[in-house]
């Protein structure tokens, strides 16, 4: 189906009148996608998605479906709407009721029928491939290049990262819903936490209020400085049955979708009772570092210079800083831009997404180790970038919160 040309030329104007679902949204997006396309020379796009945090986003934003189970693809070509294409025992899943999309295709074999829809518009195309280095099934790659032998396919993933690393108004909206859940359940891990809890009671709390308030899919990790072979390291997973004592810092990462489908992240130090000089001394340098990266966060600056904000900040503390500090959240609980990858681990990881833009939406979460103490930190905050700046989205003040 060709696209009204008025439809796509509709802006995003006010929020109560384009919500995150809304034809006004999808029309948004397509015509970024499009005016992508054409400025690449791309004749399609093929969206590749799994039912894994962080490989599922391409299709919800493009198609608004949520992709529940198994794997799915979409095909977009120049000015037409995208066609969804799933494993035949996903026809039964629930589709979206906005309607962004009318044609959900469910072939026997997906790689060939990948193909014949692409084989619609010719067999010499320019293709362009989301999710192909880390996505695409082998064999699907395999049925569709041999399939169009004289199609040329490439990696379209940075495109797509560039194009949805921007949030709309509507997006960044529904980002907030999502971080308001996240101060809820922080309200209520500072109720109950308590000596002789086990992290997995904080844990299933936490998931309560974040369900009960429309969150889905909750990430809780935890984090504490472990021994092994006699040295000490920072360690952090899922919530265990260890029983938390009076002298714990009860370190949580909490990652959780809103009810619109947008990742936010909010992670504290708590301690039961006041801290020990050593955490309060780490605790102050994570926040010295967020303070320094919210700072730097303006748009035009490189994130790499935001990475070396950190650093700087952090080690006048004496602390150290050799993770990265950041990434962007949306749809995916990764998204481009990294924040300090290229700086910190691999010098030719920058990514696709370089520079600070308004409309961005970052987690910023510095993770500190002090080799003499044996003290770890870390503490998460979501932001929105505006024509100002970073704004956080969360009341909860970065500092180690002592538990009476």
């Amino acid at each position: 189906m060709v696209l009204d040309t008025l439809s796509r030329q509709r802006e995003h104007t006010s929020l109560p009148d384009n919500p995150v679902t809304s034809l006004a949204e999808r029309d948004l997006r397509w015509r970024r996608l499009h005016d992508a396309m054409a400025a690449e020379g791309y004749d399609a796009l093929l969206f590749a998605a799994a039912d894994y945090r962080g490989h599922k986003g391409s299709l919800r934003y493009l198609s608004d479906y949520n992709l529940g189970h198994r794997y799915g693809y979409a095909v977009m070509f120049a000015g037409e709407e995208p066609v969804v294409v799933l494993p035949q025992n996903l026809e039964a899943d629930r589709r979206p009721a906005t309607g962004w999309v009318s044609d959900y295709r469910f072939p026997y074999n997906l790689g060939a029928g990948l193909a014949d829809i692409l084989r619609s518009k010719g067999e010499a195309l320019r293709v362009g491939i989301v999710g192909l280095g880390q996505v695409m099934k082998v064999e699907d790659y395999l049925a569709v290049t041999q399939g169009l032998p004289l199609s040329t396919f490439t990696d379209a993933s940075a495109l797509f990262d560039r194009v949805r690393a921007i949030k709309s108004p509507a997006e960044t909206r529904a980002v907030r819903e999502g971080a308001y859940i996240l101060d809820r359940c922080f309200d209520r891990l500072l109720e109950i936490a308590k000596p002789g809890m086990t992290e997995q009671q904080v844990a299933a709390e936490m998931f309560r209020v974040g369900v009960e308030l429309g969150g889905e899919d909750p990430l809780f990790l935890t984090m504490y400085a472990e021994e092994r072979d006699g040295a000490a390291r920072a360690t952090f997973g899922q919530p265990q049955d260890r029983v938390l004592g009076v002298n714990d810092v009860f370190t949580f990462s909490y990652e959780i979708v809103g009810p619109s489908g947008y990742w936010v992240e909010l992670s504290r130090m708590v301690t039961f009772g006041e801290p020990a000089a050593s955490v309060d001394h780490i605790g102050r340098a994570v926040a010295l570092g967020m303070d320094a990266a919210a700072t730097a966060l303006r748009p035009g600056t490189g994130f790499d210079a935001v990475q070396r904000a950190v650093i700087d900040a952090v080690e006048s503390q004496g602390a150290r800083s050799a993770y990265w500090s950041g990434h962007g959240l949306g749809l995916d609980v990764l998204e481009e831009p990294w924040v300090g990858l290229d700086v910190v681990q691999d010098g030719s990881k920058a990514g696709a997404v370089t520079a600070v833009e308004p409309g961005m939406v970052l987690a910023i979460h510095p993770t500190l180790w002090d080799e003499d103490t044996r003290a770890m930190g870390y503490m998460a905050n979501t932001y929105v970038i505006d024509d100002d700046g970073a704004q956080t989205l969360s009341r909860h003040p970065v500092t180690v919160h002592p538990i009476p």
